[in-house]
């Protein structure tokens, strides 16, 4: 997740996001999301990405944005001891993917609720090996409940404004001609360098330059060209290959 973040919509409590028009695939992304974090990521990052689509598979309380599920059934699902599914979660909660909503209590087990936009900020990295579209779909413009959600695009009225850079001259025209792609993806990126025939951009993250560079490099060159005729290459970077 450098920190990438997700279009996707967090209900808030209220199940708004989860009911409705589109709620079924809405869930399924999701899901998608989960479990190709538990093929693709680190094992332990896999391992409680497969964990968690269980709970939420068969347990989990959409409308009311919610699971109760005692200790002692956690680990009998997962095939583990209480130990190993108290530790796991403990690691979710330090992980910022669930929260206890509602404190055990004499006779009645603890409440939890998910919190959808660090799972997916967590499962982003691994978007693209479900397919382009997957990843396109789930960084495309969508439109959030007002509370706990955390924006993959600006909208268009809060792309940057013109700073008199060329990339700020090619952002207008790109925004004009596209606004969807242009809020989802180009918007995120900010110049580097526009010398010796090479513009050079920097992305949030790895993904966002890699997606960028597989899908948009002759879009941004054109677009750059006819602003500036020097340029002739495109170089994108990320934080960890800057320095």
């Amino acid at each position: 997740m450098a920190q990438m973040q997700t279009g996707m919509a967090s209900p808030s409590g209220k199940g708004a996001a989860f009911a409705g028009p589109g709620s079924a695939s809405l869930k399924y992304d999701i899901l998608t999301a989960l479990l190709v974090a538990a093929t693709c990521a680190d094992p332990e990052t896999a391992r409680l990405a497969l964990r968690l689509s269980l709970l939420i598979t068969a347990r989990y309380n959409w409308r009311q944005d919610s699971f109760m599920v005692g200790q002692k059934e956690i680990a009998r699902m997962w095939g583990v001891t209480e130990r190993t599914a108290k530790r796991d979660m403990a690691t979710m909660r330090s992980r910022g993917w669930i929260e206890v909503s509602v404190p055990a209590a004499r006779g009645r087990v603890a409440q939890y609720r998910i919190l959808f936009d660090e799972v997916l900020r967590a499962s982003e990295p691994y978007w693209a090996a479900v397919g382009p579209d997957f990843a396109a779909r789930m960084a495309g413009p969508q439109e959030p409940p007002a509370a706990n959600v955390v924006p993959l695009q600006r909208t268009s009225a809060e792309l940057p404004a013109g700073d008199g850079s060329l990339w700020s001259e090619a952002l207008a025209q790109l925004s004009h001609a596209d606004p969807a792609t242009a809020n989802a993806w180009f918007s995120r990126l900010t110049q580097v360098d526009a010398a010796d025939g090479r513009l050079t951009l920097m992305a949030p993250s790895r993904f966002v330059a890699s997606y960028v560079e597989t899908h948009y490099p002759m879009r941004i060159l054109a677009v750059a060209s006819a602003c500036d005729p020097s340029i002739r290459a495109l170089d994108l970077i990320w934080p960890d290959t800057a320095g």
